[in-house]
Formats: C-alpha cells, sequence, structure tokens
C-alpha cells in the first residue's frame, strides 16, 4: 500500500487525489496537511482521513510515502525539497514548478536523494491522448503544414481574488494552461523553438498574463500557434487542430478528456477517415494514480517524471521572455 500525505486543502486535492484514491488499488489518503491545520482538520473530517495538520506534521508521517502538492506553483520546490529530503516521493501539481531553474532543482534534488518526483499533467495517462498522439504520429495526415492550440478557459472563471491572478503566486494564462499545450507539443512533436509571443496583462497585476497567443516552431520547421487564455467565450476550448496536406485532425477536451474529449479526421472533401469519442467513466485522475502507484512499485520510467518536465517549464521560460515578460 502506498500512503498518500497531502499538502494543501484545496478543491483540486479532492478532485485529483481523494475521489481517485477511493477507486484505485494499492494506494490510501492517509494524511492532509494545509498551512493552517484547522482548515486541514476540516478537510480531513469532511473526507473521512485519517491525519491532519500543517506541513510539518505530513512530512514526518511515517506511513506518507507520497506527497502531492496543491499548492501554488511558486512554493513547489521548497515543499518538494523539503518533502525529498526527508525521503518521501513527491507529485506537484502542474505546473512542475514557477520556472525552469526551479524546476530543475526539484528533479537534481529527487536524484541526490534517490526519490521520484513527478508533474500532475493527469491528461496523458487517459487512453484518449495516446490516441491523439497516435495519430498524429501515423501518418494520415500527410506532411504537417500547422498546429494550433487553443487553450481557454471561459472568461467567467478566473475573476478578481483568485490565485491564477496573483503575481506573487506565479499565476497567469501559461502557468495554468499553457503549460499543457507545450508539453503536448512535446511529446508529440519533440522541442520547439519559440519564435515570438504577445500578451494581454492584467490591469491590477501587470505579471499575469490573462491571455497569450505565442508562435512556435517544431521539429521539421512545422510552424504551431498556442492560444492560453483566461478570457474564453462561454464554452471556452481545449482544442487541438493539426493541419495536414491529406487531412485535419480536430481535438477537444483535450485537458481533461473526460468532459467529453473528441477527435475527427477529415479529408479535404470532408470525408471522415477516423473519429473517436470518450467514454466520461474513464477518469485521467484515477489513470494518473495507477501510473503512479506502477512506477512506483516497478521503478519504471515515467512520462511524468520531473526531469522530463524542466523542459516544459524552460519553454514556458521562453514565451514569458519572447513577450517581454520575466518568468516567474
Amino acid at each position: 500500500m502506498i500512503g498518500i500525505g497531502i499538502l494543501g486543502a484545496g478543491g483540486i486535492a479532492e478532485r485529483a487525489m481523494v475521489e481517485p484514491s477511493r477507486t484505485v488499488d494499492g494506494v490510501e489518503v492517509v494524511a492532509i496537511g494545509a498551512r493552517d491545520p484547522e482548515r486541514a482538520r476540516a478537510f480531513a473530517d469532511r473526507l473521512d482521513l485519517p491525519a491532519w495538520g500543517d506541513y510539518d506534521a505530513v512530512l514526518s508521517d511515517p506511513r506518507v510515502d507520497l506527497v502531492y502538492l496543491a499548492l501554488p506553483p511558486i512554493v513547489h520546490a521548497e515543499w518538494a525539497t523539503r518533502a525529498l529530503e526527508a525521503g518521501k516521493h513527491v507529485l506537484c501539481e502542474k505546473p512542475l514548478s514557477a520556472n525552469g531553474t526551479t524546476a530543475a532543482a526539484i528533479a537534481d534534488t529527487a536524484d541526490a536523494n534517490g526519490r521520484r518526483a513527478f508533474v500532475g499533467f493527469h491528461y496523458r495517462l487517459h487512453p484518449f491522448i495516446a490516441e491523439l498522439l497516435a495519430t498524429i504520429g501515423s501518418g494520415v495526415l500527410g506532411d504537417v503544414r500547422r498546429v494550433e492550440v487553443d487553450f481557454s478557459i471561459p472568461h467567467f472563471v478566473v475573476k478578481p481574488g483568485n490565485i491564477r491572478l496573483d503575481g506573487d503566486l506565479a499565476g497567469g494564462a501559461v502557468m495554468d494552461v499553457g503549460c499543457y499545450a507545450v508539453d503536448l507539443l512535446r511529446a508529440a512533436w519533440g522541442e520547439p523553438e519559440v519564435v515570438s509571443a504577445s500578451m494581454r496583462t492584467y490591469d491590477v497585476d501587470p505579471r499575469i498574463d490573462l491571455q497569450t497567443d505565442a508562435e512556435l516552431l517544431l521539429p521539421g520547421g512545422i510552424p504551431a500557434a498556442v492560444r492560453a487564455s483566461f478570457l474564453g467565450d462561454d464554452a471556452g476550448a481545449m482544442e487541438v487542430r493539426v493541419f495536414g496536406v491529406a487531412a485535419t485532425l480536430r481535438a477537444t477536451s483535450v485537458i481533461v478528456p473526460q468532459w467529453g474529449a473528441t477527435l475527427r479526421v477529415t479529408t479535404p472533401d470532408g470525408t471522415v477517415l477516423r473519429e473517436v469519442a470518450v467514454d466520461p467513466a474513464e477518469n485521467s485522475y484515477a489513470r494518473q494514480l495507477e501510473h503512479l502507484r506502477d512506477v512506483l512499485t516497478t521503478g519504471a520510467d515515467s512520462i511524468l517524471d520531473a526531469r522530463r518536465a524542466v523542459g516544459t517549464m524552460r519553454v514556458v521560460d521562453q514565451i514569458y521572455r519572447a513577450a517581454r515578460l520575466l518568468p516567474r
């Protein structure tokens, strides 16, 4: 049994860890910690967890094998380092850290302490994403001419007071959803080059990008346009479009496939070559937890490994610099 301790008593901790832990064999959430121990106690009482306290209480709990950081990215490096040095494995909620430098520090600390560190790109473990990547790599599209990624959160979701609008906490649209786009492009094509970027910033805190549009160049000279936004329309978007000479691919709900993801490949004359829809009962957070259980048990490689995620954060840094903002 892998014991899991959570740092952070927000909604993501319940959705991404507590709920799936109750459907996955071989794992158990054994402790919850918050800056305010009373908040942790309320969380534990509501969800019937066996132990609660502050962050240090979780790190010192001998039942905890894996620490899940459900915290703002600005503090990931600090608490990941403490957890790793305490002999725990670590899963950081995405993104891995605030920037490429602190992300590399997490990976280095894991190596130095013989522990594993991971990033919570849960979507990568959903079978739909395996289908998406396999379709892109299959050749059915012919030579790819352009890629477009639009990850836009509906405009009414991220409102004043939301931590994603706090520069002190390393907020911003690229940090929140743009990191998924970078991760996906790296998985499908390899390392991108950032060509240019422009941002619409938040009047209250100009360190925060409300919307970023970036042009990247993928291996093989393929141009890619990425939009990360808190200003989406009422429906928002989690869409990837790949334009090939033989066919075009459109995938929806890519970040959270269980929310009704679809994939369609069509020829220029409208013929549908491939169509995939997702079973909503297939949950990416549960698949992520199964994956972590298995790699921690067997020592196998992981697509969520922190060392790989460092590359994603370095591209994020480059996007900010291209838009003339400092990396987080």
